[in-house]
């Protein structure tokens, strides 16, 4: 249908890898080593300390691989401001050093709208001291059974999201997950047929009916 695929990985991805030792021997994209150049990143930033997940960094190293032009990075598996944001900007400076735009981070857990501002507050704070417009251009994806209610809360709350991934609740509505419908008689051997009712919404109205759709002005 011509409709570009855009998308993220999962938890297990992430969990899958145990550390950069997992990574194939070839981690370049184009002449840069993405494993490499995001490592010198992580030492640039002040990010290497123990509690940075190398296992986070190594799948998203790897998502990046297989995806330069689509990276959107799951960041909550083990936590979104510790390891999760940081891991995401390192590879994402990896990726630009390479000529390529990360796209964004996908938040699936926590305070949604106060992660998403602290992502916000992250990117906008290094792409100005690092001279790093990529990060600006960053989008922020939240999910998590998101409905009408969480999306009502997070404007309250004044979210920083860019897009909502939302999923259970476009198939089926939580507040009414059935559609109701009832039977009425409205005529029988051609003579019209009433229920009546106190609830004006139970009355039905009376005859035989001819359904019809309307596709158009024409």
């Amino acid at each position: 249908l011509g409709i570009p695929v855009s998308g993220t990985h999962s938890h297990a991805f992430v969990q899958s890898y145990g550390g950069l030792d997992d990574l194939p021997d070839d981690t370049k994209v184009g002449d840069v080593d993405i494993k490499e150049a995001a490592l010198h990143w992580r030492r640039v930033l002040g990010y290497d300390d123990h509690r940075v997940h190398d296992g986070e960094l190594a799948a998203f190293v790897a998502y990046a691989l297989a995806f330069p032009r689509g990276f959107v990075a799951l960041v909550d598996t083990y936590s979104t401001l510790e390891t999760g944001l940081k891991n995401f900007v390192c590879v994402a400076l990896a990726l630009a050093d390479a000529g390529f735009q990360a796209l964004g981070v996908r938040i699936d857990s926590g305070d949604l709208a106060y992660l998403s501002r602290q992502a916000r507050l992250l990117f906008d704070t290094l792409a100005a001291d690092h001279q790093a417009p990529c990060l600006k251009a960053v989008k922020i994806v939240a999910s998590n059974d998101i409905n009408e209610s969480v999306l009502l809360s997070l404007k309250e709350q004044n979210h920083a999201v860019d897009v909502f991934g939302i999923g259970t609740h476009l198939v089926t509505c939580q507040a009414q997950p059935a559609l109701g419908c009832v039977y009425k008689l409205v005529e029988i051997d051609n003579r019209p047929c009433i229920k009546l009712s106190n609830d004006i919404h139970k009355t039905t109205i009376p005859g035989a009916k001819t359904p019809f759709r309307l596709v158009s002005r024409d």
